[in-house]
């Protein structure tokens, strides 16, 4: 899975028992490395079981927790089309896991709630869009997914030029036998065959457009256009779909392969992805100097937990240790985990989806001000 949706945490974070384990593991689709995946986890595995029993849990009640996770990670099948990293949810009364697409440090996480600031990330990984290729040899579309990219079957329209004139040639010899007259074009002057083959390529597109249209209409989302300058030009002055993003891959792309696609149209779409989070970012900004906004690691979190927080802005990768006491609204801070500490950061975003806050999962440059944890606030203290 590649998109984490924000209910999908909120099932999660909703199977929470006493104690809960999460292991993160970095995967590999092929080669050497892949096939030490499963090893890694055995490790990581054992390591948790020897923590739970220094709390104090019986190795047959260990055993049982991790039962549903070693069945299925011992599938043939389950180490196939790995993506760049595997987290993994357990506890007495529930089991699941996750194929993501970045690569988290390797390491398991034992506590009173999961371990869930990794999976913000892929909220801010995109929902689906389309690639129109544009070629006189096969114009092709294809819808894009963070998990796959497919082909979008054309129906009832000629894709290529030679289709297309193939068609357009018998029509107007039909045209021709039943009592039009002219058995063919004719051209006048230097740029009459010119201006006729555009014509022909105009009209070509037209009908392609009218398909695209039909079918964007229903799913929606953006469409990055690839081609030659004058495919390009041609269509979009036929164009009807609200969505068409201004910039295109440039060029002849018959020979591009889907990755190659994949690449250069999100090198165009991520901008059109990313509004919602630059703007938030814009009203940090906006707010600095007031009290509307902080990152204020121990302000932030107790701001989390009592419902304050309007959007909060979580570092990917970052840990910060420590307790919470609600009673006393007081934060201590330590430089490590044990039977004790929790993960504050991981806290802060529990409280924060709990309470209704909008959440970015960041890379530590991105947080406003490069710091641990940045909010914006509902309202003033």
């Amino acid at each position: 899975m590649s998109v984490v949706r924000r209910e999908t945490i909120e099932k999660l974070l909703g199977q929470t028992q006493e104690l809960n384990v999460t292991i993160f593991l970095p995967t590999h689709k092929t080669g050497e490395e892949a096939k030490q995946d499963s090893i890694r986890l055995k490790n990581l595995i054992q390591k948790a079981k020897t923590d739970l029993i220094d709390l104090g849990w019986k190795e047959n009640r260990v055993d049982e927790l991790f039962k549903p996770v070693v069945d299925k990670t011992e599938e043939n099948q389950f180490w196939l089309h790995q993506d760049k990293g595997l987290a993994i949810y357990a506890n007495e009364n529930y089991f699941d896991f996750f194929k993501i697409p970045v690569s988290p440090k390797e390491n398991y996480y034992i506590s009173e709630n999961f371990l869930i600031t990794p999976l913000l990330e892929l909220q801010n990984h995109h929902s689906s869009y389309h690639i129109l290729l544009l070629s006189q040899n096969e114009t092709k579309m294809f819808r894009v997914e963070p998990d796959e990219t497919t082909q979008i079957a054309f129906e009832s329209v000629p894709t290529s030029m030679e289709d297309h004139l193939k068609y357009h040639v018998h029509e107007r010899s039909m045209q021709h036998h039943s009592g039009a007259r002219g058995g063919g074009a004719v051209f006048h002057g230097q740029g009459g065959e010119a201006d006729e083959n555009n014509k022909e390529l105009e009209l070509f597109l037209k009908h392609i457009e009218n398909k695209v249209t039909k079918y964007l209409k229903k799913v929606n989302g953006p469409l990055v256009l690839a081609g030659p300058e004058k495919m390009v030009s041609f269509y979009k002055k036929a164009n009807k779909y609200f969505n068409v993003l201004d910039n295109y891959i440039a060029g002849n792309c018959d020979n591009k392969s889907v990755k190659e696609l994949e690449d250069e149209s999100w090198s165009i779409v991520e901008a059109y992805f990313r509004e919602e989070i630059d703007s938030d970012i814009e009203r940090f900004n906006n707010l600095k100097g007031s009290e509307l906004i902080s990152t204020d690691i121990s302000d932030v979190i107790k701001s989390a937990y009592f419902g304050k927080v309007d959007t909060l802005f979580v570092p990917m990768g970052y840990h910060q240790y420590g307790i919470f006491d609600p009673d006393k609204n007081q934060v201590e801070i330590s430089d490590k985990m044990n039977g004790k500490t929790i993960d504050l950061i991981n806290f802060a975003a529990i409280s924060a989806i709990r309470n209704g806050s909008t959440l970015y999962g960041l890379s530590q440059e991105q947080v406003p001000e490069n710091s641990g944890l940045a909010a914006i606030y509902r309202y003033k203290t």
